[in-house]
């Protein structure tokens, strides 16, 4: 089986439903049987073997960090609301509803920078929800 977008975004919205695996402060995230837990159930509704499907969330989650830094150099470089890079890839704006808040996390807090670049994700997100 060869992945496309269709199965990708299948893939994303299934890994979202177990957040043992990409949410660090949930209390089993560290426990060994239920992470494997987790892979073999979502080996098990998409068919792709769980290498692969580790392979798939690796390749994921540096393009969607790509366009992370994307947004927020463009932010930096003093553009306008209308210059700030907006993802035009296809999973961003799954991989973001459940992934933003991890994100956050590590920027530092509040200042004003980075309150304003949460602002323009969610204006990104919510924009595109509705141009659809």
């Amino acid at each position: 089986m060869s992945w496309n977008n269709e199965s990708e975004l299948n893939f994303i919205e299934i890994y979202q439903m177990e957040p043992v695996l990409w949410d660090p402060q949930h209390k089993f995230h560290r426990d060994k049987k239920c992470l494997h837990d987790a892979w073999i159930r979502i080996n098990e509704q998409t068919g792709y073997t769980v290498p692969k499907l580790k392979k798939k969330r690796d390749s994921l989650m540096a393009t969607y960090r790509s366009h992370l830094r994307k947004i927020k150099n463009s932010f930096k470089s003093g553009a306008g609301l209308d210059e700030v890079y907006k993802p035009v890839w296809f999973a961003f704006n799954l991989m973001n509803s459940f992934l933003e808040q991890l994100c956050e996390c590590k920027i530092t807090r509040n200042t004003e920078s980075q309150v304003f670049l949460s602002f323009l994700l969610n204006i990104l997100f919510i924009s595109n929800i509705y141009q659809k």
